[in-house]
């Protein structure tokens, strides 16, 4: 009689089938394995240039004597933005740091970060802890302060400068100050606060001419080094107005008077 022959069942055959093709493809897998890039995250460094990221809110500068002036105007921010980029960036070999005769103070406040605080002076400019001097900046700097003193010197802020006790304002004549009386003093306040601030002064044909009065505004300010003058020149029907007339910015501005003054 035959013997019957013994083997594994069909279900412990497909088992066996299973396992073995599980191990080849885990060896496989192992052997020709593809590379996966490793992403680490970096901390940001709060005093790296990336602090250019953020999304600037709002910017308030303190012109000394004065006072605070706030933009928060989305695209003048981004200009403004773009400005400081540029400055940091495309700084020279640096120069000997002096001393700035105007130094103008303010901070940048982001919508997702601290505010950073920053000084726009003579010669050199400082956001954070950058700090760029070169001669390569000196005319940047100058065109930034001179854009500042346009949104500065309106009749609001000069006629608040005049108005403030603070301050002292004379009449020059014939190269003697004279302290301004407090009637005139209203007076000339007054018909600061309603003239209106004008861009282009090319109409003007009498400004080689002698002003019929100059005021001069002694600016008090405790934390400016040094002392800050608003000389105004006034003619016909128009004011003329310079901050700091021996500074080589020369900020100036041009104001028609009112005819209800």
């Amino acid at each position: 009689m035959q013997e019957e022959k013994k083997g594994l069942s069909w279900l412990r055959l497909i088992l066996l089938q299973i396992v073995i093709g599980c191990t080849l493809i885990g060896i496989f897998a192992y052997v020709f394995r593809i590379g996966v890039d490793e992403v680490r995250t970096v901390p940001k460094d709060p005093n790296s240039r990336d602090m250019f990221d953020g999304v600037p809110m709002s910017m308030n500068v303190t012109y000394p004597g004065i006072g605070t002036i706030s933009i928060d105007d989305p695209k003048e921010l981004i200009a403004w933005k773009a400005s400081f980029t540029r400055l940091l960036n495309g700084s020279g070999q640096p120069t000997r740091a002096n001393a700035s005769r105007l130094l103008l103070t303010g901070s940048m406040a982001y919508l997702d970060q601290e505010d950073v605080p920053f000084q726009i002076g003579t010669s050199g400019f400082r956001f954070g802890s950058d700090l760029v001097n070169s001669l390569d900046t000196s005319a940047e700097i100058r065109k930034l302060q001179n854009m500042l003193i346009d949104k500065t010197l309106t009749a609001e802020t000069v006629g608040n400068v005049i108005a403030n006790p603070i301050h002292q304002v004379f009449r020059l004549q014939d190269g003697v100050l004279t302290a301004l009386s407090e009637r005139d003093r209203t007076a000339l306040t007054a018909q600061m606060r309603t003239a209106v601030r004008l861009i282009d002064f090319s109409h003007f044909d009498f400004m080689a001419e002698r002003p019929s009065a100059h005021y001069v505004v002694q600016l008090k300010d405790e934390a400016a080094s040094g002392k800050h003058w608003l000389h105004i020149d006034l003619y016909d029907n128009a004011y003329f107005i310079v901050f700091d007339l021996l500074d080589e910015t020369n900020h100036k501005a041009y104001f028609k008077l009112s005819d209800a003054s």
